[in-house]
């Protein structure tokens, strides 16, 4: 059978909700040898290392604006002469390119590997990439990188990898065939290290650490981006630059538009506020709008009443997300999955109180009662009521704020995430 047939039909079956989890493989053991170079002087060396890093896109998406702020700060610190590899263009390729960073973007693969064969083919692909390239580490954003970390196996280039997913190993490549993705989970047991955002991101994939080779780095993120946070004029210049009513509430949104982000939840709850609550409420929803789930959500937006403060504005993703956050009042975090979300993150830069989905690694982030209110995923009912709760009650919302900023002053800093990732790849190739 071809490997068009495998992958149409089993996308068929995936629609009609006939696939279970995917069996669960044995975690591959690495053969790459250690460098001959004494670990003492591997460790102390001066010169930048040559990595090689994968990104599966160079959208404004969080796991990608974290990768590019990460290599940033690589490069500031004088640790690593970076080549950025990526599977679909956009506009961070500029930052990169901006910072002397060598961008190389390839046609996405996962949409070609039906079988084990074609799955080789595009390794091996990558694998002869990363060995002309003379990288001496592969650094791996996401799992959907999975093949740059198969790649680097066939190179011989120890790698890296950073997941910033959550979804149980048993669902996250249920898109793919079964024994490709078999082979993508068993990736795990591959790299020198793997590196998780948030501890219960690795307590997900903690029954393949057979080698004790996972670890935690909580993201932090480079605050120099919004220099500008916080400052009440600012705020009443974004304020007026989007068209927000004097006496509105501003609520906040960022993601892509999707059913894992649960946007609707929000939707729904507008449909359903008391009359004199949406009427002072306007919600931004920030994110890439393309696709089923946007488009439903356009549709149920046209099918409510608007008052003349009250509504529902949908934005494309945007490099000018600080003024979002500086105009907002309410950030609220709809998602089903998540990792440690950089948008909870810049929201408490912000000072913004949040009201969330008490999800994996966001319990990590927020304490619920001082800057975070709770809701579960689907009860757009509730997340109604604490979005009421927090327009109704100035001083809470002014409270909530407060502990914001100071939450997010305790929390891992840019710089100690840099560090913390650089003594992770000396490691990795000593």
């Amino acid at each position: 059978m071809s490997g068009d047939i495998i992958w149409l039909i089993h996308r068929l079956r995936l629609s009609l909700g006939m696939l279970g989890p995917v069996p669960r493989p044995e975690a591959l053991v690495s053969q790459v040898g250690l460098p001959i170079t004494p670990s003492s002087v591997a460790l102390s060396r001066r010169e930048p290392m040559k990595v090689v890093v994968f990104s599966h896109n160079l959208c404004y998406e969080g796991a990608s604006i974290s990768l590019v702020e990460l290599v940033l700060g690589w490069i500031h610190c004088g640790v690593v002469n970076p080549e950025l590899v990526a599977f679909e263009d956009g506009p961070l390729r500029d930052e990169y390119q901006s910072h002397g960073i060598p961008v190389k973007v390839l046609p996405s693969v996962l949409h070609k590997i039906s079988t084990l064969k074609r799955l080789s083919i595009e390794v091996e692909r990558l694998a002869l990439h990363i060995q002309e390239s003379g990288a001496e580490l592969v650094f791996v954003n996401t799992l959907l990188n999975f093949p740059a970390i198969l790649a680097a196996e066939r190179a011989g280039v120890p790698s890296v990898w950073n997941p910033r997913e959550s979804e149980p190993w048993e669902s996250a490549f249920r898109f793919l065939p079964d024994p490709v993705a078999k082979r993508a989970i068993a990736a795990i047991g591959l790299p020198r290290k793997v590196v998780f955002v948030a501890q219960a991101t690795q307590k997900v994939w903690s029954t393949f650490d057979v080698q004790g080779h996972f670890e935690v780095i909580h993201n932090g993120i480079n605050l120099n981006r919004f220099p500008l946070r916080n400052d009440l004029d600012e705020r009443s210049r974004c304020r007026s630059a989007l068209g927000l009513k004097t006496g509105s509430i501003a609520v906040l949104c960022v993601g892509t538009l999707c059913d894992r982000k649960g946007q609707m939840d929000l939707v729904e709850a507008f449909a359903v506020m008391p009359e004199a609550i949406a009427g002072r409420v306007q919600i931004l929803l920030v994110g890439d709008d393309c696709g089923n789930y946007a488009e439903a959500i356009k549709v149920r937006c046209r099918s409510l009443t608007f008052n003349a403060l009250g509504g529902i504005r949908i934005v494309p993703p945007t490099e000018s997300i600080a003024s979002f956050y500086a105009a907002a009042d309410i950030f609220v975090l709809s998602s089903k999955v998540e990792s440690f979300p950089r948008v909870v993150l810049e929201a408490m830069a912000f000072g913004l109180p949040i009201i969330t989905t008490p999800v994996f690694g966001v319990l990590e982030q927020v304490v619920e009662g001082e800057n975070a209110l709770f809701y579960p995923p689907g009860f757009s009912g509730l997340l109604a009521e604490k979005i009421e709760q927090l327009v109704s009650d100035d001083a809470l919302r002014l409270r909530m704020a407060e502990s914001s900023l100071q939450r997010i002053s305790q929390m891992t800093t840019f710089d100690e995430m840099v560090a913390a990732y650089a003594s992770i790849c000396r490691e990795a190739v000593s």
